[in-house]
């Protein structure tokens, strides 16, 4: 009996730092799909000259995770026509992103940017999404950074909390 609740708070302990671990993993993705989402954009703004409500409902069962459920949120919030801004929709659409674990610098550039879009010309949009993606670029290798530090920590972490609390009962 022992020996079940001791493979049981090991399994336990073990899975939590893996859970923790894998978050490091899941915001690099993020910001990858981040990175291919707004490259998409720009070369549509700037060679097909696609309006923003068909590029969302074209590119958003495209994108998986987090990003094509923020794509899907924008093409929802845009098709209902309830006559909100673009920028509030963005915003609103944002705070999917903000609950998948992305930095909060890395919101903030995003809600500067969706303030941006549809705004102005062609020129203008393009060039804050140049500017948004050496901001991503940076957060994306920070993150791969950060990620290689601490996921092998954590991992180690949860084993050893378990054969911690698996000495300290026996």
């Amino acid at each position: 009996m022992k020996a079940i609740a001791a493979g049981l708070i090991l399994m336990a302990c073990s899975g939590m730092g893996f859970v923790l671990a894998s978050s490091y993993t899941q915001r690099v993705y993020h910001l990858r799909e981040l990175i291919r989402l707004m490259q998409v954009l720009e070369s549509e703004i700037q060679f097909s000259r696609t309006t923003l409500p068909t590029f969302l409902a074209v590119q958003a069962p495209l994108f998986r995770g987090v990003v094509g459920r923020f794509l899907t949120a924008l093409s929802q919030g845009l098709q209902a026509g309830t006559g909100e801004s673009f920028a509030a929709l963005w915003q609103q659409a944002l705070g999917i992103l903000a609950d998948n674990g992305l930095p909060p610098d890395v919101l903030e550039d995003l809600h500067f940017c969706g303030a941006a879009l549809g705004r102005s010309d062609a020129a203008e949009q393009s060039k804050q999404i140049q500017q948004l993606l050496i901001r991503l670029e940076r957060a994306l290798a920070a993150a791969e950074q950060e990620r290689d530090q601490h996921v092998r920590l954590w991992q180690y972490l949860g084993v050893a909390a378990g054969l911690f609390l698996v000495l300290l009962l026996i």
